[in-house]
């Protein structure tokens, strides 16, 4: 029969249940009901916290600017300098981290924590309810640096536009606090995003039909100034991504979203290092980082038929620069390499060097 206990816990749980997602921590209710009344207490609040590292919140003096890591195993050189660029608290020790994801765990604390910093706190965003709460906003808007790992960007895309997680990290960037992100982490930091919200692009696929469903290209989630007109692509000759980079360029230029768009291919254990004036420094191993710029004036055959029609684009500059060399953004130009030209034609990509990489 049941008791008064029984009755004043079953009440607990309505109200639990009645008061939605929370910022609290809800404690487990338990009695001799057992695990069926501690399982109905938990309260999904949509996200997931892992924190290492010292508990006091240190404030330093940030330099801002962005890492663009393209995938794979991460550079410690490019990660320490993200880490130095949220400012320093002493010699090699530096502020404190978020790391944002929607997968995975605290994969990166560790990690952080070794190269300096003085605490990491990774968060796993399961939801828009998540992406909304308070404590993941205020956690942002303490931290020196944000990171967000690799994983899936349309689930970025499709959980975090809107919310207080995207406002939160806007206003720490507009602050000068820098940002980093990888593979994934990277396609969400331009202001053009490849979204992949139906399946993942390749390059001979959208080059013989660059109205594919798998081209989703939207409007910036993050405001990154570095990074103005840029579309930002990972893994990127290691996946043979030139192809559909060009493409990306094509439709935005085709759609009326840029006159004279610019893209960035970042190969896979390569990192992109841009500070605030535009300066960049390539770091890690891989083959680098790619630049590409369409002028407004290529000759362009990019049409949404049936059959469909191949792309035609033409004059692509191209500057590929090598681990330890440098880019400057902000000019568009670099004396580490020498620019050359790629085309496309009825959907075959060619290189005036006669290497497209």
């Amino acid at each position: 029969m049941p008791t008064r206990r029984h009755y004043l816990i079953a009440v607990a749980l309505l109200a639990a249940a009645c008061a939605g997602p929370s910022d609290a921590s809800t404690a487990p209710l338990t009695d001799d009901l057992g695990d069926r009344a501690t399982a109905l207490a938990k309260v999904d609040l949509g996200y997931t916290t892992y924190v290492s590292g010292s508990t006091s919140d240190v404030q330093t003096a940030p330099a801002g600017g962005v890492l663009l890591a393209g995938g794979g195993t991460d550079s410690d050189a490019g990660m320490s300098w993200l880490l130095a660029r949220g400012g320093t608290r002493s010699p090699l020790k530096y502020g404190d981290v978020v790391v944002l994801r929607t997968a995975g765990k605290d994969d990166y604390n560790k990690y952080l924590i070794r190269l300096g910093a003085n605490s990491v706190t990774s968060i796993v965003i399961s939801s828009m309810a998540g992406a909304n709460s308070a404590t993941v906003a205020n956690a942002i808007a303490k931290a020196e640096v944000i990171f967000i790992a690799g994983g899936d960007q349309s689930d970025y895309v499709n959980l975090w536009t809107g919310t207080a997680l995207q406002t939160a990290v806007n206003a720490r960037v507009a602050a000068g606090y820098p940002i980093g992100g990888t593979s994934a982490g990277l396609a969400v930091l331009s202001p053009f995003v490849y979204a992949a919200l139906h399946a993942s692009s390749v390059s001979s696929t959208v080059m013989a039909n660059p109205y594919d469903a798998s081209v989703t290209l939207t409007t910036a989630l993050f405001n990154v100034p570095a990074l103005s007109n840029v579309l930002a692509d990972s893994h990127f000759a290691v996946r043979d991504r030139m192809g559909r980079l060009v493409t990306f360029l094509a439709r935005l230029q085709q759609d009326g979203r840029a006159t004279a768009p610019r893209g960035i291919g970042v190969d896979e254990t390569s990192a992109l290092a841009v500070s605030s004036n535009g300066t960049a420094t390539v770091y890690g191993a891989g083959a680098g980082a790619f630049f590409l710029s369409a002028a407004s004036t290529v000759t362009r055959i990019c049409v949404n038929s049936v059959p469909a029609t191949p792309l035609t684009m033409t004059p692509i500059t191209a500057v590929h620069v090598p681990v330890g060399k440098t880019f400057n953004l902000a000019t568009w130009s670099t004396t580490a390499a020498v620019p050359y030209t790629l085309s496309v034609t009825q959907g075959g990509l060619t290189s005036s060097t006669g290497s497209i990489y």
